[in-house]
Parts: structure tokens; C-alpha cells; sequence
């Protein structure tokens, strides 16, 4: 029985090696032929790349900083990458040249920062909008005991505990009646 695990496990290790080894086998050849591309995304995904290193030594479970910021890096990259690809200058000096022209470099990490912006701001504000529909469905579901109790009887909520006060009241009828004593 034991043999049997260890010859699973080796044979699960053989089986990554030789996928890690025949992935590098054509990785690299590509990356010779795409030379241009990969140090033109190289220089353009740092941004991303930092997020990554920084988000995998975080100790949350849920890692979303790279994407977030890696989405928007790469959508601003794009543009300038067909731009190489397409222009005839697809050179390494020419990807070097067009990610240090002061658009390109400007846009691309522009893109990542709004990336993370969207990282830092987008899930308290969603949070918020989720605490305050809670809320309502709670007074929701609480007028509608109330209701229940008024029309079934006390013995409806027997072992739960209940505010048999009246609904809430809207704000303007509070101040009325505070305005009438």
C-alpha cells in the first residue's frame, strides 16, 4: 500500500518535470524568436509583476491586487504593442525606444494605477452598498413579523425573541410627533 503512494507520487513528479521541461523546451525558442515583445511587455508589466511578488507575501487568502493591477497593465500595453508589432520597427532597440517615449510609458503605468485604484476603492464602497441592503431587508423582515404577530397571534414567535413595537416609522413621522409634544 505504501509502495503504491510512492510510485504515484514519483510518477506525479515525472509527469511535472517533464511538463516544466517541455514547456521551457518551447518557451524559450519563442522568446528568442519574440524578443522584441517579450522586453517591450517586460519593461511594460513591472507594475503588475511588483503586485505579484508584494500580493503573494501577503498572508490573505485572496490574492486580487495582481489582477486588478495586471488586467489594466496589460489593456494599457496593448495599444502599443500592435504598434511594434505592426509599424516594421520591431526591433529591440525599437520596443526600448517606444516604451520610453513619454506617451507610451505615461499611459501604460497610468493603466496600472488605475488598477490598483480600483483594487483599493471598488470593495468598500461595494461593501457599504451590501451592509445597507442588509439593513433594509432587515427592517423589512421585521415589519413583516410584526405584521404576522398582529395578525396570528403571539404564539407565531414562540422561542424567538421579538420588538413588538409598531413598524419603523419614517423619519418625517418621528419628527412630527416629536414636534407635537
Amino acid at each position: 500500500m505504501l509502495d503504491d503512494k510512492q510510485r504515484q507520487q514519483n510518477a506525479k513528479r515525472k509527469d511535472s518535470l517533464l511538463t516544466t521541461g517541455f514547456s521551457f523546451l518551447i518557451l524559450f525558442p519563442m522568446m528568442y524568436l519574440m524578443l522584441p515583445t517579450v522586453i517591450f511587455l517586460f519593461l511594460g508589466m513591472l507594475p503588475t509583476l511588483v503586485a505579484l511578488v508584494v500580493d503573494s507575501s501577503s498572508k490573505s487568502k485572496l490574492k486580487y491586487k495582481w489582477l486588478c493591477i495586471g488586467g489594466l497593465n496589460f489593456a494599457g500595453s496593448l495599444p502599443y504593442l500592435f504598434r511594434l508589432w505592426f509599424s516594421g520597427n520591431n526591433t529591440w532597440d525599437g520596443a526600448v525606444e517606444m516604451f520610453l517615449s513619454g506617451m507610451a510609458f505615461f499611459i501604460i503605468y497610468l493603466t496600472a494605477f488605475i488598477g490598483y485604484l480600483l483594487y483599493r476603492y471598488i470593495p468598500p464602497v461595494v461593501l457599504s452598498f451590501l451592509e445597507l441592503s442588509d439593513q433594509r431587508r432587515v427592517v423589512n423582515l421585521r415589519e413583516a413579523q410584526v405584521k404576522l404577530i398582529a395578525k396570528w397571534g403571539e404564539e407565531v414567535a414562540s422561542g424567538v425573541a421579538v420588538n413588538v413595537s409598531e413598524p419603523s416609522k419614517n423619519k418625517a413621522d418621528s419628527s412630527n410627533e416629536a414636534k407635537k409634544k
